[in-house]
């Protein structure tokens, strides 16, 4: 059952329609026309030390691998106050204490009340203090409770869009080792993909990883030029994503539950393939990685893949938190991109939910 309203809705400003790109966005341009330039310029060798190291470590991503690489240990995280509370195994059935900026629903049974409010509580505070238009979606993927703050708020989609884009052409069975020619660039894109001698050849597995891991648009609209759209269109109808692409549309719009829904479909396609492990493994310790990730995989192994668009301020970063009861977070805001006092925010989310999941009762 529902409970709560959420407050915050009522201060949101009408977001702009248009999104552009700057030099370091990941976006696309306002009338969603692919931002590419045809090259035969390098502005690296293709054979470099950054390319060559890379590419030995996306050969460990074996889809045929029984190893389960999602038990990966973690250094050990001294206990603090709310690991004490868990482990003395005291149940209460879960009561409000207060009315936050979030609404929430599936929340029964908790550790303590008392610590579940004080942490809503602080989450409250943070969106508060943001000074932003912001908008979250946790969901615990064991319980399926979720809590969820501006739902309906739309923003650029930005690069998150890039991992169910990916999860659509592996559902559907491409062939990974086929090569794909480096002739056309991303603009402004300065990345291993773009960056490579005009000519390169990428096998589809090597650019689903520097998409995901790189955030590499060249990378993105190489296989979007190679494979299309309709599969991705497939999936969102399947999901109910309701997120739609099409020819020289390779980014959206989107709230932050349809991009949620994507994660969400994520995280069960890499409990039951081989193909989403190989997947959430490119999404591990990306290569920008200052947000959700940071404050949360010193503990647990965290796949993730943030966005930001400098021109029109969007910054957003979607985890899937292999915590002791897994959860996935998604935050999406219109903070200027990438300056560290605005990671700081998502960190200090970050590190409430994971409060808030050791919390409930699975």
């Amino acid at each position: 059952m529902k409970k709560a309203v959420c407050l915050f809705c009522a201060c949101m400003m009408l977001f702009t329609a248009a999104c552009g790109s700057a030099k370091g966005s990941d976006s696309s341009s306002s009338s969603g026309a692919a931002k590419k330039e045809k090259t035969s310029s390098s502005a690296a060798e293709s054979s470099s030390p950054k390319k060559q190291s890379v590419i030995a470590k996306i050969k460990q991503y074996n889809t045929t691998s029984d190893a389960d690489t999602s038990s990966d240990e973690k250094p050990e995280v001294k206990k603090d106050h709310i690991d004490e509370i868990v482990e003395k195994g005291n149940v209460e059935e879960f009561s409000a204490l207060n009315s936050y900026m979030f609404s929430y629903e599936d929340i029964s049974e908790v550790y303590s009340n008392e610590e579940i409010n004080k942490c809503m509580q602080e989450i409250s505070d943070i969106i508060a203090d943001a000074n932003c238009n912001i908008s979250i979606s946790y969901k615990n993927m064991v319980t399926g409770s979720q809590v969820y703050c501006n739902p309906s708020f739309e923003y650029q989609v930005c690069s998150p869009i890039k991992a169910p884009y990916v999860k659509s052409l592996l559902e559907n069975g491409v062939d990974l080792d086929e090569e794909i020619v480096r002739d056309e660039r991303w603009m402004d894109d300065d990345r291993t993909v773009a960056s490579a001698e005009s000519g390169t050849k990428y096998t589809v597995k090597e650019l689903m990883y520097y998409a995901l891991n790189e955030s590499d648009n060249t990378a993105y609209y190489l296989l979007y030029k190679k494979f299309g759209w309709q599969w991705f269109n497939d999936l969102m109808n399947e999901i109910g994503g309701g997120m739609y692409l099409g020819y020289d549309w390779l980014y959206t719009k989107c709230n932050v539950m349809q991009i949620a829904k994507c994660f969400w479909d994520i995280y069960d396609f890499a409990e039951e393939t081989d193909e989403g492990r190989m997947m959430v493994d490119m999404m591990v310790d990306g290569e920008y990685n200052y947000q959700i990730g940071q404050a949360l995989d010193p503990k647990y192994k965290v796949a993730q893949k943030y966005g930001s668009e400098f021109e029109f301020r969007s910054f957003h970063d979607c985890a899937i938190v292999y915590a002791d009861s897994p959860f996935v977070l998604c935050i999406y805001t219109d903070l200027y991109p990438e300056t560290e006092e605005n990671c700081v925010i998502f960190r200090d989310l970050a590190l409430k939910f994971d409060d808030l999941n050791r919390l409930i009762v699975s």
